[in-house]
């Protein structure tokens, strides 16, 4: 099985869905050989006083599908973590112009270094955010068990 099949395998997981990616509630339009796209619902959650989308939560959606595109380059027991993100803000976000396209693509890799350009856009083609990310390679760490909250008192 592919990394791409594995991280699609993932992303229906009980446990992909109690991590960011359950939050983003996306659906993978393309996912292999340095590229990812994801279509992005724009929720109610993500949305900030103004009434477009928080410019925290497209930033992390930037960065989730430019890990995706990256992390299909890396080989069992790696992942691709973001070290740098450079980010440029071109029009607000809001609900009407939903749902969110988000694209990256790797741009170079040297050792275990490896860049990205990633861009969302609107339903009208228009880019709202893009960014250029760069990933350092490195050893997967194990699956740890968040401990449970406390009981409220």
């Amino acid at each position: 099985m592919t990394l791409p099949d594995r991280l699609m395998d993932h992303f229906g997981s009980h446990e992909a869905q109690a991590r960011f990616w359950g939050l983003l509630n996306a659906r993978v339009i393309e996912l292999g050989d340095g590229r990812a796209r994801l279509e992005i619902p724009v929720a109610k959650h993500w949305l900030n006083l103004n009434n477009a989308v928080h410019g925290g939560a497209s930033a992390g959606w930037l960065d989730q599908v430019a890990g995706l595109a990256t992390n299909t380059l890396c080989g069992p027991g790696e992942v691709f973590v973001t070290a740098t993100a450079s980010l440029q803000y071109r029009r607000p976000f809001a609900p009407e112009d939903g749902p969110a396209l988000a694209y990256a693509e790797v741009t170079g890799r040297t050792g275990r270094k490896a860049t990205t350009h990633a861009r969302i856009t609107n339903r009208q083609g228009g880019i709202t955010l893009e960014g250029e990310f760069l990933f350092i390679l490195t050893a997967r760490r194990e699956n740890v068990t968040q401990p449970s909250a406390p009981a409220a008192d």
